[in-house]
């Protein structure tokens, strides 16, 4: 956006520090400079939650950066915004990440325009090759009564104290009943890192 005064807040998590690391490190590469960085909590019950999240947005005050990128999960983002609503915050940019980006609480806090504009970039998604067929073979297995009797006759010979082989599912289970979670963007990114860590 050509800005290159901002502020970076992540939730006080592991995906949250990372992320903030991860960004900060590469920011000064290309002329960013950052107004500051914090952490939020993500335990909202934590009786210094509210506090910490004040002290952040009075921080967003004091040094008068326009652009907040966010790497937070979903609660966590959630109360930071709505604070900075009850507090009065004026206009900023947020960019938000897919972590609380592809829930809806954007688009659902009352009065958000009143903080700026938000922009949300999630990672590019697609269907992962193989995964479909995979899955669907899969349940064709599962349904077949030699792999529950396999399955069975495993749990008899073993503790089933110390591990549960029981086919309970293989009856109530349907490739439908899944369907809907094949194509869900989570997939692509857990196929993408395990694919890396496989063939580094």
């Amino acid at each position: 956006l050509g800005r290159n005064w901002i502020a970076t807040i992540g939730s006080d998590d592991e995906y949250g520090r990372g992320a903030q690391g991860l960004f900060l490190s590469i920011a000064g590469n290309h002329n960013i400079c950052i107004a500051f960085e914090s952490l939020i909590p993500t335990d909202l019950a934590d009786p210094e939650a509210k506090s910490q999240l004040e002290d952040t947005i009075k921080l967003i005050n004091k040094t008068k950066v326009n652009i907040i990128v966010l790497f937070a999960f979903s609660q966590p983002a959630q109360a930071l915004l709505e604070h900075s609503i009850r507090m009065g915050l004026s206009e900023k940019v947020w960019i938000g990440t897919e972590a609380w980006m592809l829930s809806d609480i954007a688009a659902s806090i009352p009065n958000i325009q009143s903080i700026g504009t938000v922009l949300g970039f999630i990672m590019k998604a697609r269907t992962v090759p193989g995964f479909q067929k995979y899955v669907a073979n899969l349940f064709t297995s599962v349904q077949q009564d030699k792999f529950c009797q396999e399955s069975r006759e495993l749990n008899h010979l073993m503790n089933s104290d110390m591990l549960d082989t029981h086919c309970k599912q293989c009856d109530h289970i349907s490739l439908h009943d899944v369907s809907s979670m094949l194509s869900h963007s989570q997939v692509q990114t857990v196929y993408l890192a395990v694919y890396s860590v496989a063939y580094t």
